[in-house]
């Protein structure tokens, strides 16, 4: 009885552990090749990656280890902090990120730059899996009306975090945001007519915004909503790159030519030709794609898919509402990154500005991801 006690308590899952491992393995070898080909140091960027995968390795093996009461009873603190740490971006903002992106979103302390949305993502999904389980307990039935008070309260609880986003000018990061609200609000069962309606209002807003970037009086009214040229250039990049392939759509461009002369099985690492600017963040897909061709870009695809289902089979496995809403948050968190990136990198999608999980650069966006990932390995554990 005791032994079998213990294995449950010291259960380990290695089939979540299989594609993250893969997947940390190729985010050191891309971008010591992306590094090398762009003309930068790639024994020093292989370096810093690997630092960034053994920080992010160290937080996910230590938050598997936390116990789910002290996870419940933090969440609401975990979310406050995080918003604290976006607001200080306005008095501790890296000076040398603004300079280059006029944007304050990165915080510099002690020579140390990240990003605190990345670490607002894990706290928004845990604080809004909270809030939905606390529904289902205090209301056993449910109606249409008891709904819509519940979607206004997971609104008014979004409201300072968007607000802090919409400042920030940071509408790639916000579009994650919403898309895992959105995916929370489905998973919860909530009525279909609530589901339905904010699914046209998303779509209509979508339609709208991009039928005001190709008219004057749409731009200028975009303009006063704080959207930037550049913003507005992807939009224009997006639907016709080819019209604009030596300005505004150059990296666009050069994605799909790097792409399309990897063929089927690429040219190989040793063969990459095509340049393409910011390939080691945005577009590190472009160089899988030619340099492995379209086999070896579906399998990096096939790997993802794998993750997610690892990390939906654990949730259902774990027999926990509260960790299954955390699973549906972190899964739909990485998918839409995922989509929107590989989307963006072939032509399908406009480009955000939004890292690939796990292979683009960025520690921040990784380490946080390990800690996210962390969650999931603590639900195999008999706490």
């Amino acid at each position: 009885m005791k032994r079998r006690e213990y294995q449950q308590k010291n259960n380990f899952n290695y089939a979540l552990l299989l594609p993250i491992f893969l997947m940390l393995i190729l985010s050191i070898w891309v971008q010591y090749w992306v590094a090398y080909y762009d003309q930068n140091n790639p024994v020093k960027q292989a370096l810093k990656q690997l630092t960034f995968v053994g920080l992010g390795t160290v937080l996910m093996f230590s938050v598997k280890y936390i116990k789910r009461d002290f996870i419940w009873k933090a969440v609401p603190w975990f979310y406050v902090f995080s918003l604290l740490l976006m607001g200080s971006l306005y008095f501790f903002y890296d000076p040398h990120m603004y300079e280059l992106t006029n944007t304050k979103r990165w915080l510099d302390i002690f020579g140390f730059q990240f990003q605190p949305s990345e670490i607002a993502k894990t706290a928004y999904i845990l604080f809004m899996s909270k809030e939905l389980v606390k529904y289902n307990k205090n209301v056993p039935v449910k109606d249409l009306h008891s709904d819509i008070n519940m979607v206004k309260k997971l609104f008014l609880y979004s409201l300072p975090l968007f607000f802090l986003m919409f400042v920030q000018k940071d509408f790639g990061t916000s579009l994650v945001f919403i898309c895992v609200l959105g995916a929370l609000i489905i998973a919860s069962g909530i009525n279909w007519r609530i589901v339905a309606v904010l699914g046209g209002i998303s779509a209509l807003l979508g339609g709208t915004l991009i039928f005001l970037v190709f008219t004057e009086f749409g731009q200028s009214i975009l303009s006063s909503l704080h959207f930037k040229e550049y913003q507005l250039n992807r939009i224009r990049a997006w639907v016709d790159p080819f019209e604009y392939a030596t300005s505004i759509a150059y990296q666009q461009v050069q994605g799909l030519l790097a792409i399309g002369s990897g063929g089927m099985f690429g040219t190989g690492t040793t063969g990459v030709q095509v340049y393409v600017p910011v390939r080691e963040s945005d577009m590190i897909f472009t160089f899988i794609g030619e340099a492995y061709g379209f086999v070896g870009a579906t399998a990096v695809i096939l790997l993802y898919f794998y993750l997610f289902f690892q990390i939906f089979y654990t949730g259902i496995r774990s027999n926990s509402t509260f960790n299954i809403y955390i699973c549906v948050g972190i899964v739909f968190m990485l998918v839409f990154q995922t989509v929107e990136n590989i989307g963006a990198s072939i032509g399908l999608l406009p480009l955000t500005g939004i890292p690939l999980p796990f292979l683009s650069q960025g520690g921040t966006a990784l380490v946080s991801t390990m800690l996210a990932l962390g969650l999931i390995f603590g639900m195999d554990s008999k706490q």
